[in-house]
């Protein structure tokens, strides 16, 4: 494995050591790979947390989330957000929460395009409109989604001859705009140590559902997450992209970085350990802070588009967040229009 570029920046928040990584498989093998190489002082904190943890798990806490881990084991291969059981109550209530400001943005900012048909050729064939009306020169059978896809492989390789008296048999988005920004996304990670595991949940959700929001309407969106965290003046940061434009958003990448508590608190912090150790710091004995600003101030550094997901806690403050984002992207999309 290709080690990954050092980066240093400046910012309000002191110097920044960042580091960029294009997936989360990349970045848990460069962790793996740095922690066999560490500093003796390093180690020792390496060690500090791998006991600490035990300890905690022994001793029962929900510093970890739902459900509670049954050993050290079960954390270091932990690559499965384990809380959708929780996510089934909570986002229920952020759509509930989301749902007059987002109809709003609906009916009158971002409106989801409408699907329609034409004869012209333009868009993609649909097999399922044109067999409410085949002539039957051959069985077609649409009893199961099996029987469905070897009807239409029959057709699509010419091995039988249709015809069908539904003539708009292509699909395309009406009156979809091609001139929306697209919007890129910074999340940071994880919580000081008095935040309940369960409560780091939030923020991830929120995401989730403002990339579904947004890309239901044509906006092309890209996630980014950021671990990281400060000590002496300066900050190290790993920014983790758990979704390109043109990907399907993996909840389970996104809850799993941003968001769930079992990672964060064992896998996350052997990230620090082994970030700080890359650029030649030794991470104090806590571990450091993640100050209020850190995750905005370097997201804009690197990128002056960006829009950014602080520490939410709560449904409201991530609610807020959600509004707060989507106005300002409407600033963006109202600035490109006058222009």
């Amino acid at each position: 494995m290709s080690a990954p570029q050092k980066h240093t920046i400046s910012s309000n928040d002191g110097k920044y050591n960042y580091l960029l990584f294009d997936s989360v498989f990349a970045f848990n093998a460069f962790v793996d790979d740095e922690v066999k190489q560490l500093s003796t002082a390093n180690q020792s904190r390496w060690d500090w947390v791998t006991q600490s943890t035990s300890d905690n798990i022994k001793n029962g806490t929900n510093w970890y989330g739902t459900p509670a881990p049954k050993d050290v084991t079960e954390l270091e291969t932990h690559r499965t957000f384990l809380g959708m059981p929780l996510v089934e109550k909570i986002q229920p209530k952020i759509k509930d929460k989301l749902a007059e400001y987002l109809q709003y943005l609906n009916d009158a900012v971002i409106p989801k395009p409408k699907m329609a048909y034409n004869d012209r050729g333009l868009g993609v064939f649909s097999f399922e409109r044109a067999a409410m009306a085949l002539f039957q020169q051959f069985p077609v059978n649409t009893g199961t989604p099996l029987d469905t896809s070897v009807s239409q492989m029959n057709i699509e390789l010419r091995n039988k001859q249709i015809q069908t008296s539904v003539k708009s048999v292509y699909a395309y988005f009406q009156d979809k705009q091609q001139s929306y920004p697209s919007l890129q996304l910074y999340l940071m990670a994880g919580a000081n140590a008095q935040v309940k595991g369960n409560d780091l949940l939030y923020v991830g959700l929120a995401c989730a559902e403002l990339v579904e929001f947004m890309e239901l309407r044509g906006v092309s969106v890209e996630v980014n997450v950021m671990l990281g965290t400060s000590f002496n003046n300066q900050v190290t940061m790993g920014c983790v992209r758990v979704k390109r434009f043109q990907d399907k958003l993996d909840k389970n990448q996104l809850l799993l970085m941003s968001s769930d508590p079992r990672y964060f608190r064992y896998r996350g912090f052997k990230s620090l350990v082994a970030m700080s150790n890359y650029f030649g710091l030794t991470i104090p004995s806590g571990l450091g802070t993640i100050s209020a600003s850190m995750g905005n101030s370097f997201a804009k550094a690197v990128n002056e588009k960006a829009f950014v997901f602080e520490q939410s806690y709560s449904m409201a403050s991530a609610v807020k967040e959600v509004s707060q984002i989507i106005t300002n992207y409407k600033k963006q999309l109202d600035a490109k229009t006058k222009n």
